[in-house]
């Protein structure tokens, strides 16, 4: 997994978490939700002091 995800050796990956797709055929009212691109990454690690 750290080779795949480009994961530096300092960091320890400790949990991996899968998420599906939104059904957007029924939204719910909810409070206000971070935008989705501050704290998820896609195919490689970015830390956030790299940020």
């Amino acid at each position: 997994m750290r080779s795949v995800l480009d994961i530096p050796s300092r960091y320890e990956p400790v949990l991996l978490i899968t998420i599906g797709k939104e059904d957007v055929s029924k939204p719910r009212p909810r409070g206000y939700r971070k935008p989705i691109n501050e704290f998820v990454n896609y195919n490689t690690f970015i830390a956030q002091s790299d940020i």
